[in-house]
């Protein structure tokens, strides 16, 4: 009996001291993994919309960008990941300096060693801050706050979504490129700019001012001009004082120098002389009433209208990205006019002899092509004072003019794209993952500019948002689902076990 015990005894030691050593492997397994995984970066990326893997779109644009590229934290690498916002960061930061043997990444404490930072003020008032973050090539460089990395619910406040890849695609373009393009945003004529628009100009790799055309010239490094809702017409030609200043003149001027112009009119301002005549002869007309689609709406007033990508056109090339997905996200221009042709400009003609979405002008001295690059659906109207006014369908809502000329043997293009809304560049649609308003923008700049541009990075969300992505028709489709489809299979359901349940 005493043999059994003490070999009872002897079993019971070994079980625990195996015990023990297993578990003390396991934490020693557990600590070294830690330790290589946090060194190595080794992780396995399990949110839905990959929040910790570096996009194919982002690695596309990454890679056109020539030239050493350092990435500076302005903490020690601890202190940073000790924030759930510059974790988000400072992970996609690492994973582009995995990707890119080019781009290199950096940790400098700010708070110890303040000179190291004086380069990177703009002006003597600027603070760089614990959580700023650094982009740099050669003597270019760009400071961004942790904030510009994320999308916030312009109404709740909420942070939303992770946009890092854009940011830094967008930076690395501007600090490597051999010179940064100007974007000038007009003044003087009652204009509003919402700093959604503004930060979407800069994010596609553009230095973004304000000019006053009646005081200023255009810069040379200017790329682009922004009409942006403005109130009052533009000075126009004067035949009666040959020395007054003429801001159409100055456009036009920069226009035949390959420039892009960019006006976007609200259809409750009255017309604008001076500008829409000149709008004219790149064949746009901004028509009377607003475009109401009851059919295609994402609001029940039916003007917040979901347009449609026409294709073959020279606009398409804008939207082809967008439009050639099997479930295209949804462009939405709200409260807009419809735009129509001038009679400059001849309809073009499909072998077949159908008109296409494409108008010409051919002049002494020019030859513009004009397409639509986001038009109405079938069943939209045209609503003036409360009263249908056209019932045709299809309007035209956002237009783009190709002008051509050949400067030493080599061709360029003088751009002018207009909406009749000013609400397309709102916040609500350019801060949204849910629309493609943005997308829209930046494909515009890429045909039209001849500076690279960031390419569709979408961002990365953290909440779900596709109920407010329903149009006014699908939101029906989804009532009559819920209604009426679903009760009846439910009691055809309960029909068929009864009747089993009876006769069996």
């Amino acid at each position: 009996m005493n043999m059994l015990k003490k070999r009872s005894r002897g079993y019971t030691s070994v079980s625990v001291l195996i015990t023990v050593l297993v578990l003390a492997l396991v934490m020693l397994l557990n600590t070294v993994f830690s330790v290589l995984a946090a060194h190595y970066s080794l992780f396995v990326d399990l949110t839905n919309t990959e929040l910790w893997t570096l996009s194919d779109e982002a690695k596309k644009v990454i890679a056109e960008a020539d030239g050493d590229i350092t990435i500076t934290f302005c903490h020690e690498k601890d202190y940073i990941e000790s924030s759930d916002k510059m974790k988000y960061i400072a992970g996609t930061a690492e994973e582009i300096a995995k990707a890119f043997p080019n781009i290199h990444v950096r940790y400098l404490n700010s708070i110890l060693e303040p000179k190291l930072f004086e380069k990177y003020k703009y002006t003597d008032v600027s603070t760089i801050k614990t959580t700023s973050v650094i982009v740099e090539s050669g003597s270019e460089f760009r400071v961004y706050a942790a904030d510009a990395f994320f999308v916030t619910d312009s109404n709740t406040s909420n942070v939303w979504a992770y946009n890092g890849e854009e940011i830094f695609a967008a930076a690395f373009l501007a600090v490597t490129a051999a010179e940064t393009p100007l974007a000038c945003f007009t003044t003087g004529h009652g204009e509003s700019v919402d700093k959604a628009f503004i930060n979407t100009i800069v994010k596609a790799g553009y230095e973004a001012r304000t000019i006053d055309l009646t005081k200023e010239d255009i810069p040379d490094d200017c790329r682009l001009i922004i009409v942006n809702d403005p109130r009052y017409d533009l000075a126009g030609y004067n035949i009666y004082d040959k020395d007054a200043v003429s801001e159409i003149a100055k456009i036009d001027k920069f226009l035949d120098s390959n420039g892009t112009l960019m006006v976007f009119k609200d259809p409750d301002t009255a017309y604008l002389k001076n500008l829409e005549e000149y709008l004219y002869e790149w064949g746009v007309v901004f028509s009377d009433g607003v475009v109401v689609d009851n059919s295609d709406s994402i609001t029940s007033d039916g003007q917040s209208l979901v347009a449609t990508y026409p294709s073959g056109t020279l606009a398409s090339s804008i939207h082809k990205d967008i439009s050639s997905l099997s479930s295209p996200p949804k462009t939405i221009v709200k409260y807009a006019s419809p735009i129509t042709v001038s009679d400059l400009f001849t309809a073009g003609r499909d072998a077949d002899g159908v008109k296409t979405n494409t108008w010409t002008y051919s002049g002494n001295t020019a030859y513009r092509e004009l397409s639509a690059v986001l038009t109405a659906g079938k069943t939209a109207e045209v609503v003036e004072d409360g009263q249908v006014i056209d019932r045709t369908g299809g309007y035209n809502l956002m237009t783009v003019t190709r002008e051509m000329n050949t400067v030493n043997n080599d061709t360029y293009y003088g751009y002018v794209l207009a909406a009749g809304t000013r609400f397309f560049t709102s916040p609500d649609y350019l801060e949204s993952n849910v629309y493609a308003n943005e997308n829209i923008l930046y494909y515009a700049l890429r045909v039209m500019g001849r500076e690279k541009v960031p390419a569709d990075i979408p961002f990365k969300e953290f909440a779900n948002t596709k109920i407010e992505d329903m149009t006014s028709a699908e939101a029906t489709r989804a009532a009559i689902l819920l209604i009426t489809v679903i009760p009846l299979i439910t009691a055809a359901a309960g029909i068929v076990v009864t009747t089993r349940r009876k006769y069996k």
